[in-house]
């Protein structure tokens, strides 16, 4: 067990009371429902009145619930509620990836599906594009939001102010002479974004790269995931974008359908509702077996 200061906190650099009153929580599986304070106590090897202190605390917060026997504990409401938010960001991300997948699939282009943390996209998953020369990249890479497409149209689902205060004067870093360099820049890209249902990265992130992206919406009209894809400027050229663009729009569109949600939020461009047309430039024997086309 770590040894823990006078003031709580662990050698390990972790709060000892809270990581206490987790392994409580731990104790608890299927096959037993009810713990009481000297089983908690024995578990930690603590007093029996800090076992309390910690089992009263969880039970104030929600975490835990008192039993009709004195001194035993049953898991709480709280617990119920945050299982279920996490369940459904599981199932947001189980809805969104096929989608994602035939937009890798039509486009050959490596996929991306990205959340904001804090000033920065982050990548919670990815297709594989099939092209030999593709970009290559991993699920957590982070960036600047405010240089990369998938970042841009998450942005551009949030109110100015908020955007304002992520980037406060002097944070923008420019990755190439591309990238978006003040805050009054980003916020007039990002109304054309909001406006139009999707971003671009045209080399602003890296030279030699294009991106194309667009937001994912639920129902009330949030954006809590965007998707885009990825590939050279020599394949991805200006002329291609919009193609491109179509596709990447479609496929969005298609996954919030699939999430709940009826129409897009006032004031944003409607997506293509029927499929968009094959890239012209792929060789439709290249693509993979994809449901939507085969």
């Amino acid at each position: 067990m770590a040894q823990v200061s006078e003031r709580g906190q662990s050698s390990a650099g972790t709060v000892g009371s809270l990581r206490r009153g987790l392994e409580i929580l731990d104790m608890f599986t299927a096959e037993r429902e009810s713990i009481g304070i000297g089983e908690m106590a024995l578990h930690l090897d603590i007093h029996k009145s800090s076992a309390s202190r910690l089992a009263s605390t969880l039970a104030q917060m929600g975490y835990l619930r008192s039993s009709s026997a004195q001194g035993v504990y049953r898991l709480g409401a709280r617990l119920s509620a945050l299982g279920a938010l996490a369940s459904r960001q599981l199932d947001l991300v189980e809805t969104v990836l096929p989608h994602l997948q035939l937009l890798t699939n039509l486009t050959g282009e490596t996929g991306h599906l990205a959340v904001l943390d804090g000033p920065l996209a982050k990548t919670i998953a990815i297709t594989d594009g099939w092209h030999t020369v593709r970009m290559h990249t991993y699920v957590g890479k982070t960036n600047f939001a405010y240089c990369s497409s998938m970042g841009k149209a998450l942005l551009a689902a949030c109110e100015e102010e908020a955007v304002r205060e992520m980037y406060p004067e002097g944070s923008f870093q420019p990755r190439t002479d591309k990238t978006i360099a003040t805050i009054d820049a980003l916020v007039e890209n990002l109304k054309w974004i909001h406006d139009h249902g999707y971003a671009i990265d045209d080399e602003e992130l890296e030279i030699g790269l294009r991106c194309v992206a667009a937001p994912i919406y639920l129902p009330d009209g949030s954006v809590p995931v965007s998707i885009s894809i990825s590939g050279p400027s020599q394949r991805i050229t200006p002329d291609r974008i919009e193609p491109v663009r179509a596709l990447v729009q479609w496929a969005a569109w298609q996954a919030s359908l699939a999430l709940g949600t009826t129409r897009v939020p006032d004031g944003v461009a409607q997506p293509e509702a029927e499929r968009p047309p094959l890239l012209s430039w792929v060789d439709p024997e290249a693509i993979p077996e994809t449901p939507a086309y085969r």
